[in-house]
């Protein structure tokens, strides 16, 4: 009863009329399972859905063990996953000169609190702006700590943070129809890793780059083949 009264709450609305009906949406932590209460929806992306569960893996490239897994529910990021590998990777002997990951893993642990000493490889989120400048149009000056717009106006910026060109600048800028309709000028997001982010698109940009980053292509082939066995969704 309680799982029924469960599903009735997430899915079923009623009109004015007291008829009842499906309701449009989908409710947080939705149960899609009367067997496991545990199973989630989760996406992708946009089109790409995935039910039930994220299996994450961890691959060593230079001997193709996979030396840590974890599971987490399909509406989880790719973040969550890693207390677990980390924890798998703790109780054994080896020293870890390079990560290279899919990018969903970009805000996880493992990259926000690796060794100065430890690299990433990996490919950016996409920067798409519509038909007007992309973020990767402005010049950061890691120096000064200011970023340059197309027009050539600076403004100091810090990590984690937006930066605000002043509306009056922006308002009679030649610039102005290819950069924003604001009217409170333009804003550019500074992830707290932008440095990164940055040179990882420098990275993809070169020949040298984009033989680095099919080295993990070993690993989505590894991958493919796990969840081939076991029909369900993989992350890595």
């Amino acid at each position: 009863m309680a799982t029924a009264e469960q599903v009735q709450r997430q899915d079923v609305v009623r009109g004015v009329d007291g008829t009842p009906a499906l309701g449009h949406g989908v409710a947080r932590n939705r149960r899609i399972s009367v067997e496991d209460p545990e199973m989630c929806h989760g996406r992708k992306s946009r089109t790409d859905r995935v039910d039930g569960y994220k299996r994450h893996v961890l691959r060593d490239l230079d001997t193709g063990l996979v030396r840590a897994v974890a599971l987490t529910a399909a509406n989880e990021p790719e973040s969550a996953a890693t207390p677990a590998l980390e924890a798998d990777l703790a109780h054994q002997n080896c020293t870890i000169a390079e990560r290279h990951i899919d990018r969903g893993y970009l805000g996880s642990t493992l990259v926000r609190d690796r060794p100065p000493d430890r690299s990433i490889v990996g490919k950016p989120w996409p920067v798409h702006n519509g038909d007007r400048f992309p973020k990767t149009a402005f010049t950061l000056d890691w120096t000064s700590r200011t970023v340059r717009c197309p027009a050539g106006q600076t403004q100091p910026f810090s990590l984690g943070t937006s930066v605000h060109f002043p509306a009056p600048t922006c308002a009679v800028c030649t610039l102005r129809s290819r950069c924003t309709t604001s009217t409170r000028g333009r804003s550019v997001a500074i992830h707290p890793d932008e440095r990164l982010l940055a040179d990882l698109r420098a990275l993809q940009n070169t020949p040298t780059g984009r033989t680095r980053l099919r080295e993990r292509v070993t690993v989505v082939h590894n991958l493919f083949v796990i969840a081939r066995r076991y029909h369900r969704p993989t992350a890595a």
